[in-house]
């Protein structure tokens, strides 16, 4: 399982470090607030294949639970404020990337079967097409 996580949390560092470098806007409540909504629900969907397991299903559902809450008060803030109401495709995919490294690491304990390793590595594909698609849009 070390392995696994070793090689996703590479391709979060490469991903974020691609993501962010070219970087020119500043911060956008909108955009927080889509990126926790994003990153939360990946770890409460990551917390459905170990649910025999309770301490890493009630860790996974609580966080998540945590980052969607902040996440709806983040867009709320954003509306109030008249923030862009434009959703960065690049932080969605890097959120989606590292919260599969997340998933990977709070599930390390757990048996290294497919169905444990389905939610994350479907999280990490999911945030590589979207990171291709974003970097497409740019060029």
């Amino acid at each position: 399982m070390w392995i696994v996580l070793i090689i996703n949390l590479l391709v979060a560092i490469a991903l974020a470090y691609f993501g962010l470098k070219e970087r020119q806007e500043a911060f956008n409540w909108f955009t927080a607030g889509t990126v926790f909504i994003v990153f939360g629900l990946v770890l409460m969907i990551g917390a459905i294949p170990v649910l025999n397991d309770f301490d890493e299903s009630s860790i996974l559902m609580f966080t998540g639970g945590i980052l969607v809450v902040i996440g709806i008060i983040a867009l709320i803030i954003g509306f109030v404020t008249k923030a862009t109401r434009i959703i960065n495709l690049r932080d969605v995919a890097v959120a989606i990337e590292v919260a599969a490294v997340c998933l990977v690491y709070f599930i390390h304990n757990l048996n290294l079967n497919f169905q444990n390793l389905f939610v994350p590595e479907l999280a990490a594909i999911i945030g590589l097409i979207l990171f291709g698609i974003s970097r497409r849009k740019i060029n």
